[in-house]
């Protein structure tokens, strides 16, 4: 494909990607899209053929991208402190770009008959992960750093601490009437928060 051809398709995507996942548009038709991207309607058909495909494709790079992200983290030689401390800054600042992302993907998950089609890492690779994390968990809780835990609920606290404040952002900018600005700096806050909550102690820098 010519240099301009994929330049107006990662147009198309990117542009899609704002709309759906930043602006909270999901419901954007081809020709919002369209007009959003300064490109033709008829373009969009081109490449992606419609409007459900277009969302397809764009939801697919993300989710993959996110992946790639999570198990580039958890894979490493890392401590799991640090590697704690790079999940929750990598996870929040996506969902600081993509705020409506989270929202979207726990809608669609309680209904698709897949709910993990999107997340691209294979089974033996999700496994050792698991393996890899459950023993630093535990190697914390028998030098008597952290509390006795399961991975399970280690790992649903920690989602639990940083996805929330995603969810509940409009109730908490009416509750104390935070614009944009303030909520995304608030956000930033929350990593030192989150971290401290599963280890006491300050996030390293």
């Amino acid at each position: 494909m010519a240099t301009e051809q994929l330049q107006t398709e990662e147009l198309i995507k990117e542009t899609a990607r704002r709309l759906f996942f930043q602006k909270g548009h999901i419901h954007a038709t081809t020709q919002e899209i369209a007009d959003e991207a300064g490109v033709n309607r008829a373009l969009i058909h081109y490449y992606f053929r419609s409007r459900d495909l277009l969302f397809e494709k764009v939801l697919q790079e993300t989710m993959k991208s996110r992946t790639d992200k999570i198990d580039s983290i958890f894979s490493t030689n890392d401590s799991l402190r640090i590697k704690i401390a790079r999940f929750i800054d990598v996870f929040i600042d996506d969902h600081i770009d993509l705020p409506y992302l989270e929202n979207f993907l726990i809608t669609e998950m309680t209904k698709s008959q897949d709910p993990m089609k999107n997340f691209h890492l294979a089974e033996e690779r999700k496994v050792k992960i698991k393996e890899i994390i459950n023993r630093q968990i535990q190697e914390e809780v028998a030098r008597g750093l952290i509390a006795p835990i399961t991975i399970e609920h280690f790992m649903l606290n920690l989602m639990s601490l940083c996805n929330y404040p995603l969810l509940a952002k409009p109730i908490m900018q009416t509750i104390f009437g935070m614009d944009e600005a303030t909520y995304r700096n608030f956000l930033k806050e929350r990593k030192k928060v989150v971290y401290r909550a599963i280890f006491n102690e300050d996030l390293p820098e």
